[in-house]
């Protein structure tokens, strides 16, 4: 199988018209004649990942987020993206995005999500134009409790390493909303979808300011953990398009210390 036979097979399940207008899905990196020996998976193209791509056996990578998202005036092969585009090139991988179009798909990134919290008759935030099941998602939960008691909840059965709650954590909710990655911007849609409770990550100060004025409860994650939880998932999806599984690589953690207020020895 060649690459463009596998984008042309992945474009069956995951359609690049459902990214938004503004992403960078699709080939992005690599010739489509090429010839696919292997494939990995995972959520960021860094280097450290192209890496264990490579040491895996793999010629294609297919990752979530975009190596080249905005234009870029320099490609230096000692800096990010040239350091990996330099690489890729001299080692013949191939690097493929399935972005918003994985998080807009009827199984993928948010569905994912709504199934693990168990949310019940979910339906998008923003429901998709283009033929797939839309941004975020909005559903009931399983029962009614206090919203601190649904934040140990999701953050346990997620097994998130973190989650911030914000607004009243003693309010029983009933109804929850939800955005994997990046959904600061919709809180407004999450309010007017009848949620209580808006998970999401990367939310700006005013927005978390304006929300929680409105009387919306916020759950905050980190957008890299949050976002690779599906990864099985997308990973299943690919492998049921090859004739040997992809490989599912680790999720590459940032390091983050919490320092105290007294930094003196």
């Amino acid at each position: 199988m060649k690459v463009q036979e596998l984008l042309c097979r992945l474009q069956t399940r995951l359609p690049l018209h459902w990214a938004e207008e503004w992403d960078n899905s699709g080939l992005l990196l690599g010739s489509p004649e090429d010839f696919v020996r292997r494939v990995a998976v995972a959520l960021d193209p860094d280097l450290e990942t192209l890496r264990r791509a490579v040491e895996a056996g793999a010629n294609v990578l297919v990752t979530h987020h975009p190596l080249i998202l905005s234009p870029v005036r320099q490609i230096l092969s000692d800096r990010s993206p040239g350091e990996e585009i330099a690489f890729a090139l001299a080692s013949g991988l191939a690097l493929i995005a399935l972005h918003t179009n994985w998080d807009a798909a009827p199984g993928g990134m948010n569905m994912f999500l709504s199934r693990s919290i168990g949310l019940r008759d979910p339906l998008p935030l923003i429901p998709s134009e283009r033929g797939a099941w839309g941004t975020g998602a909005a559903g009931e939960l399983p029962e009614i409790l206090p919203a601190w008691q649904w934040a140990g909840k999701i953050r346990d059965s997620l097994s998130l390493s973190r989650l911030e709650a914000y607004g009243d954590a003693d309010r029983p909710v009933k109804r929850l909303a939800l955005c994997g990655g990046s959904g600061g911007s919709l809180w407004r849609d999450a309010l007017a979808s009848g949620a209580q409770v808006y998970f999401t990550a990367d939310m700006k100060y005013h927005e978390r300011l304006d929300a929680c004025r409105s009387g919306l409860i916020l759950f905050l994650a980190d957008h890299g953990e949050m976002e690779s939880l599906s990864l099985p998932d997308l990973a299943e999806c690919i492998s049921e398009e090859l004739e040997e599984r992809a490989v599912l690589l680790p999720f590459s953690h940032l390091e983050r210390r919490v320092f105290p207020r007294d930094l003196t020895p």
